[in-house]
């Protein structure tokens, strides 16, 4: 596989020869502690084929076992000291990084979970902080050497905590550990604040939780463009029910220090809206909002999850809330409708598009109160077309002088069964002509109402509908041979 890279732009990811890579994670954190071999291989068969290409897991992930062992019962950790690595825990996920990198994907690793930062799980249980400012360097120095022939990894700090931790500065642990991970992959000796060509060799970032304190949820949020070390932004819109991720991708965006964005913990689905209270939980729908948003809105990628795959639930752990183990949870709508996400992204120049709400006559950001009612708009660089995420149907004017050509043509794209319709909610496979002149039209969805959502594509080139709603992507089974079990 190519290594990754930013773009020149800094709007995205490439490969080293330049090609647009457009960023689909599963959320699977604790996949290499909690999932035997042929597992895994079921679980990568099953989201390859619905169009996932990134995994996001963790090296060190204490949330479902604070002694961090892996399926055969082999620890992490020496003692629990950082500095003994067991090798044969990590041989297992030597294990599991390749068998990914032969079904090309491409992981985020976590080296170790915010957990072990700073000491505290979300139910306020006290542990030791086996992560400090004295050790960070040499494990990412360690960790990063292991891995450093690996061309699938994109590298992820943080783990769900804010670097500023209920008062604590954790980051000068984070930034020795992302010096000891540049030492490690490149061999390159460099401060976190010193701009230096090998941090372009190493792509990173933070993974940040939400904080409700403050409602801050951006890599941005407590890091400044002095971190030479950030490659790009990740957002953690959360599991709240109101949360508006397209404001904060917009502010990210719109930065001066340009940097991609990607919201890459958005609402999981079958996840509690609240807590204590925990029903109901979240269904598709939110599934779909939050990606639709963010990607209109200037991310460069998007992450599913579902709360019974990023921990791997079994059969005897399902309870009132957890009511699906991890294999009966791949199936989901929210996963298939990925893959629709995925096929419909493929057909289109994504990375010409460019955050545009103005080319609607209601451009302002909906508030909280109306989220259901929010429109996201993006436009072609080269003015070719323009597309509108409607969440729940209805109507909008659109600016078609925004757009280049006089003859303009459109489809309504259902992003719940990928195909396409016209205006009278008749299945089509060609576009309908825009009658009207060149200015401000009125364009009305199919249907409208809760979990009708839409999206509306107008151009003026007949050749770019063509591959909409045809299943561009189709992932296939991938033969692997049975793996021999030398990691036991």
């Amino acid at each position: 596989m190519e290594r990754l890279k930013v773009s020149n732009d800094k709007r995205s990811l490439e490969t080293e020869t330049g090609k647009h890579f457009f960023y689909l994670a599963d959320t699977a954190w604790t996949l290499p502690q909690r999932l035997k071999w042929d597992d895994v291989i079921y679980y990568m068969k099953k989201r390859k084929s619905q169009g996932f290409n990134v995994l996001q897991i963790v090296a060190l992930d204490p949330e479902m076992d604070i002694e961090m062992r892996n399926p055969a019962g082999v620890k992490a950790l020496i003692n629990n000291n950082l500095s003994q690595p067991n090798e044969a825990y990590f041989r297992y996920l030597d294990w599991v990084l390749d068998v990914a990198e032969e079904m090309e994907f491409y992981v985020v690793l976590l080296p170790v979970w915010g957990q072990l930062v700073v000491g505290e799980n979300w139910n306020g249980e006290q542990f030791e902080k086996i992560v400090t400012e004295q050790n960070a360097y040499e494990f990412g120095r360690w960790i990063g050497n292991r891995y450093k022939d690996q061309t699938n990894l994109i590298w992820c700090l943080g783990g769900d905590r804010q670097p500023i931790h209920k008062g604590v500065d954790y980051r000068d642990v984070w930034r020795n550990m992302a010096e000891g991970l540049l030492k490690g992959v490149t061999g390159v000796s460099c401060k976190y604040n010193v701009a230096n060509q090998a941090w372009r060799e190493l792509v990173i970032t933070y993974h940040t939780c939400y904080e409700v304190e403050t409602g801050n949820y951006s890599t941005m949020s407590y890091w400044t463009e002095e971190e030479a070390w950030i490659s790009f932004t990740m957002l953690q819109s959360g599991h709240g029910l109101h949360t508006q991720n397209y404001v904060e991708v917009q502010k990210e965006y719109e930065r001066t220090h340009t940097l991609p964005v990607l919201d890459a913990e958005p609402a999981y689905e079958q996840m509690p809206m609240g807590w204590p209270i925990t029903l109901p939980l979240h269904d598709e729908w939110i599934v779909r909002k939050r990606a639709y948003w963010s990607l209109f809105a200037g991310s460069c990628g998007h992450t599913y999850g579902h709360s019974s795959v990023w921990c791997m639930i079994s059969d005897k752990e399902k309870n009132d809330i957890l009511i699906y183990d991890w294999y009966e949870a791949l199936e989901r709508p929210g996963a298939y409708q990925m893959k629709i996400l995925r096929d419909f992204f493929d057909s289109i120049p994504f990375e010409r598009c460019i955050p545009n709400q103005s080319i609607m006559e209601h451009d302002q950001l909906c508030g909280k109160g109306c989220l259901d009612e929010h429109r996201q708009a993006a436009v072609d660089s080269r003015g070719q077309f323009a597309m509108v995420y409607f969440t729940n149907g209805g109507s909008e004017k659109i600016d078609l002088a925004r757009l280049n050509g006089e003859r303009f043509l459109a489809l309504w794209f259902n992003p719940r069964d990928g195909k396409c319709y016209d205006s009278e909610h008749n299945l089509c496979d060609k576009v309908f002509e825009v009658h009207a002149e060149k200015g401000w039209t009125e364009f009305k969805a199919p249907t409208q109402g809760e979990k009708n959502d839409w999206i509306l594509v107008i151009g003026s080139e007949e050749n770019l509908f063509e591959n909409i709603g045809k299943e561009v992507f189709r992932g296939e089974e991938m033969k692997i041979e049975q793996w021999p079990m030398i990691f036991v």
